[in-house]
């Protein structure tokens, strides 16, 4: 599947950090008999909370790899029952072991045990909570990626679509009695003459039409038609070259040639050259 074999990316460095020191922050301060604030003027806060902000990083940087390493193997969508054990398994269980040694080797550096102190009645199950919800952010994150990659690729079909059908393959067209399918290619240009509107083919045949330019032009594909003035459409395959006029202006040289000049205004001559350098 071309949506989920492109590699998803998170890129939320600055949420797991954010995330890391709330969690170190409850796990500190969770049971503490202090209050918040004196807690705030403690070095003891500072130097718990920086020790615990670092496991807490790694612990979050782990279940982070290990998903995004899952991604890879382990769609959710196709091997769903595999991918629930392995997220529960290693995104879940290995990190609470993991923060269980962090934890036994922070406590036994300032000489305490940790099996005596209240780090698996109070903070063991907060660290635990704070990890399952950690990899339900991940699988929350990951069909949300998916929706929005989903979005972008039939936002995407839609454009080309729309770019492919917008333009009529043939125009009825007039010569005396007879009305004419002409096919669109063989239009040079479209324009203004009297009362009245024609084509002309790289044939140099003219061929009246009955709807007005303006209605014309929203039938044609953009891409390949634009409105040099209030009086002339013109193909891109028709385009010999165009010269610069005073005020910013612009003259048009088609084929077949017209008897009067194509000059296309200032405030369209921007938009003429990104057209015609398409």
């Amino acid at each position: 599947m071309v949506a989920e074999e492109k590699r998803l990316e998170y890129n939320d460095l600055y949420f797991r950090i954010i995330v890391a020191l709330i969690a170190a922050h409850i796990i500190v301060s969770f049971g503490a008999k202090e209050s918040f604030f004196v807690l705030l003027i403690s070095w003891y806060y500072y130097r718990s909370l920086l020790l615990s902000f670092v496991i807490a990083f790694l612990l979050i940087s782990e279940v982070y790899l290990v998903t995004i390493k899952l991604d890879k193997n382990y769609n959710w969508k196709e091997r769903t029952v595999q991918r629930v054990g392995l997220q529960v398994l290693i995104g879940v269980i290995l990190p609470s072991v993991t923060a269980f040694l962090l934890a036994t080797i922070y406590f036994s550096f300032f000489g305490f045990n940790i099996l005596n102190t209240y780090y698996i009645r109070f903070d063991f199950p907060v660290i635990v909570i704070l990890l399952i919800l950690l990899n339900v952010y991940y699988l929350a994150f990951y069909f949300y990626r998916l929706w929005q990659q989903s979005e972008k690729r039939l936002l995407s079909m839609s454009a080309h679509k729309e770019d492919h059908q917008k333009g009529k393959e043939v125009f009825v067209v007039q010569k005396g009695a007879k009305n004419i399918p002409l096919p669109i290619d063989t239009i040079s240009y479209i324009f203004h003459n009297g009362d009245y509107n024609f084509v002309r083919t790289f044939e140099k045949e003219d061929f009246l039409i009955t709807q007005p330019l303006d209605e014309v032009q929203q039938k044609l594909n953009d891409k390949k038609f634009f409105r040099a003035n209030r009086q002339v459409i013109v193909n891109f395959a028709a385009c010999k070259h165009f010269e610069p006029l005073e005020f910013g202006k612009l003259e048009l040289i088609v084929h077949p040639p017209t008897k009067e000049q194509i000059i296309i205004s200032q405030k369209r001559a921007k938009a003429f050259k990104e057209w015609i350098g398409q």
